[in-house]
């Protein structure tokens, strides 16, 4: 993973996933410094909206492919 930041990006590399607090806190390292993501029940939401969309689009994109193949099919039958 790669964290952007004012001082460039910076690799940040996770060590260990805590259940704490009804969250989920994962710690690890950004470049030489200790750094830490905490998610916690009021961030579900947004992830859960930031998930959607490519599930959305993958899901339209499959509609439309199959719809595709269906009508190349039945023109090559004529």
């Amino acid at each position: 993973m790669k964290v952007s930041s004012p001082i460039g990006e910076l690799p940040f590399e996770p060590r260990k996933l805590i259940v704490r607090h009804g969250g989920i806190q994962i710690e690890g390292a950004m470049g030489a410094w200790p750094a830490h993501v905490q998610i916690d029940a009021r961030d579900v939401p947004a992830l859960a909206r930031l998930l959607a969309r490519p599930a959305a689009v993958t899901a339209a994109a499959a509609v439309i492919v199959t719809g595709l193949a269906s009508l190349a099919a039945r023109r090559t039958r004529r």
